[in-house]
């Protein structure tokens, strides 16, 4: 619908700006570069540029000012942009509310709820003039795109590893933010460069550990998602380290002692397996345990997560953990 308006509407609005144009020509002002009249600001909201993205192409037609995020990463880089939605989905499809590392900076924002392939009915009733989906909406694409322009986005990887620095520059391209990702990425890339000596000073060549324990298994997690830990700090992997062809590794609970971090980060979604394991002789024999060096970590920010805002807070969260004694 909302596209069908954009095409019956240029026309009208091309004649008007002929008009003006032929009115204005001699008091218009010149391009400094060209010589040639600027542009006016009617003649930049009416620009359409095509965009090559995960799901297609995309046309978008002058500059979004009401822009729906479907996935929480999404707004974290939108945020980092300077860009705010207009509305958006919650920290994950168990909760109602924004995750809690961005709600600061979403007052305002309608929350959309957690979305699915088929139900959009919240999308639509907040008249969006631009959807940005992540992958895994992609099949939705042609459904989301009779609501408004939608651009689905797939975390760009490095080496097999997600990379939030090239799926920033990808977004900051649909939004025309270039500069102000330069800016973001590079104070992230300092931070991280100082917190990766300060824990090196601390722990020296301790490996750590990324461990998930669900209702069904264990899993151990690699650099394809928490490139965070093992390429900005610098972390040492323990032995069987999984390689980044798959998220993570399942794990059985008798491979444990031959991994025995030092550190293990422990994300926990299951009370009753962890009871289970922490039970157990082969638990307590871990270096890390021993060393009370388990450190928890939370599911909305280590699990969501990915972009500058959470990222920052991780390494924060991770520079805490390792350095401080227990």
């Amino acid at each position: 619908m909302m596209k069908q308006l954009v095409r019956k509407s240029t026309p009208i609005l091309a004649l008007m700006l002929t008009a003006t144009l032929l009115m204005t020509a001699c008091g218009k002002p010149q391009s400094p570069t060209t010589g040639s009249p600027a542009a006016t600001p009617a003649q930049e909201s009416v620009k359409s540029r095509t965009i090559k993205h995960f799901a297609g192409e995309t046309v978008i037609t002058g500059k979004p000012q009401k822009i729906a995020a479907l996935n929480p990463w999404l707004i974290d880089l939108m945020l980092a942009l300077g860009v705010k939605p207009s509305s958006a989905v919650p920290a994950g499809p168990d909760t109602k509310d924004f995750s809690w590392y961005l709600k600061d900076k979403m007052a305002g924002v309608t929350n959309i709820g957690w979305q699915s392939e088929t139900n959009f009915e919240s999308i639509l009733s907040a008249a969006p003039d631009l959807i940005l989906a992540n992958d895994g909406m992609g099949k939705g694409f042609d459904q989301l795109s009779k609501i408004a322009p939608t651009v689905v986005l797939k975390p760009e990887e490095t080496d097999g590893a997600k990379d939030w620095r090239k799926t920033f520059t990808v977004l900051a391209g649909v939004l025309e933010k270039d500069e102000e990702a330069k800016k973001a990425i590079a104070a992230y890339d300092e931070k991280a460069k100082q917190a990766k000596e300060k824990i090196a000073s601390v722990i020296g060549n301790e490996s750590v550990m990324f461990l998930r324990v669900t209702s069904k298994e264990l899993r151990y997690y690699g650099a394809k998602n928490y490139d965070i830990l093992y390429k900005d700090l610098g972390l040492k992997a323990p032995p069987l380290f999984p390689d980044n062809k798959a998220t993570f590794a399942p794990l059985s609970m008798e491979k444990l002692p031959e991994i025995n971090p030092d550190h293990i980060l422990i994300l926990n979604e299951s009370n009753e397996k962890l009871d289970e394991l922490k039970k157990t002789a082969i638990w307590s024999q871990l270096k890390a345990v021993k060393k009370n060096q388990v450190h928890p970590v939370d599911y909305d920010l280590w699990f969501q997560g990915f972009g500058p805002t959470a990222y920052s807070l991780m390494i924060d969260e991770t520079v805490k953990m390792l350095t401080t004694k227990q």
